[in-house]
């Protein structure tokens, strides 16, 4: 069995499962819920998906990874977010890059509300940026529970430098990068650019604090905006931008893969930053005041044992196939949970 790589979170398969079983379609816009034959009494916990940059909600590889967890957890519900909901596999694929970051999220909100098998909580898994986008929800939207949080590759404290074009590259990729470069702390570039929403440049963090609203937000650094200087220390501790953070999760599982030259730094999945002003520096999550002053919950998850820093090895998105990282994260922390 060849290993997988999910390129950008699933663009290219190197290998298919093929050992995998079949896959029911259930109809929500007739291609989004999926779930296992033979359901148990007692099912496995739902499963939903986000996928990331450039890929689509069923592409060969995501399908490979819904056949992948219900080969381990039969009779499990699994769910792939769409986006747009009636678009076209182009227009999914263009969405990844072109679009505004937080309506998007609450695209998404909205779809999972609407499935009534997730009704009492699910765990998640977020490929690259759709690690995001699972954040999004599980720190925002008014809906089911998030149970384990798994992230693969997700820039959680952002990109210093722009994710490269996959090879040969795409005119949707090249249009959008060359769009970014032009001006990406610039509104129009925040709200139309999807990678522009996390792009946290560390030479340039007052641009950041200033026009950024996505991933400052999202973890707890509204009040580093010159607008909230002048604000008393209550103001700033009630509006971090945060919203319920995620120490309410039962676990948050943050998965870095070791050859990653894709996520700049690489140490973004697991919220390292390069230092300020200095690109040789890397500020691991001990070091950074997001978790020293517990900002978004992280060391209120890390004190019960709930945040996991885990690794892969190879490069981003590459999760192996049977009996690879992958799959070792579904049987550890999908469908039962710890």
């Amino acid at each position: 069995m060849r290993p997988w790589l999910l390129s950008l979170a699933g663009i290219v398969v190197l290998a298919t499962l093929a050992s995998a079983s079949p896959i029911d379609s259930v109809t929500h816009s007739d291609q989004l819920v999926l779930s296992s034959p033979g359901s148990s009494a007692r099912s496995p916990r739902p499963l939903v998906i986000w996928h990331g940059l450039g890929d689509t909600s069923l592409s060969p590889g995501i399908l490979d990874f819904i056949n992948l967890t219900q080969s381990i957890h039969p009779g499990i519900f699994v769910y792939s977010v769409k986006i747009p909901l009636e678009g076209s596999l182009d227009d999914e694929r263009k969405a990844g890059f072109w679009g505004h970051a937080e309506e998007q999220g609450e695209e998404g909100c909205e779809q999972i509300r609407s499935i009534p098998e997730l009704k009492d909580g699910f765990d998640a898994i977020g490929f690259s940026q759709g690690g995001l986008f699972m954040r999004h929800y599980a720190q925002y939207c008014d809906g089911p529970p998030v149970k384990n949080l798994i992230t693969f590759g997700t820039p959680h404290y952002g990109i210093s430098a722009l994710i490269p074009c996959p090879t040969p590259p795409t005119l949707t990729c090249l249009l959008a990068a060359r769009a970014a470069r032009a001006g990406i702390y610039k509104p129009w570039a925040q709200t139309h650019i999807v990678q522009a929403a996390y792009y946290r440049d560390t030479e340039r963090l007052d641009e950041f604090y200033e026009i950024n609203t996505f991933l400052r937000d999202l973890n707890g650094e509204r009040p580093l905006a010159g607008e909230m200087i002048g604000e008393d220390e209550s103001k700033k501790r009630e509006d971090r931008g945060q919203g319920r953070g995620l120490g309410g999760l039962e676990n948050l599982v943050a998965v870095m893969f070791d050859d990653d030259r894709t996520v700049s730094p690489a140490q973004s999945s697991q919220f390292g930053t390069y230092a300020p002003s200095n690109k040789s520096e890397i500020i691991l999550l001990p070091s950074q005041p997001l978790y020293q002053n517990d900002w978004i919950g992280l060391k209120a998850l890390d004190d019960k044992g709930a945040l996991l820093l885990l690794h892969c090895p190879g490069e981003h998105m590459d999760i192996g196939g049977e009996g690879g990282c992958g799959e070792k994260m579904l049987r550890d922390w999908v469908g039962w949970g710890k």
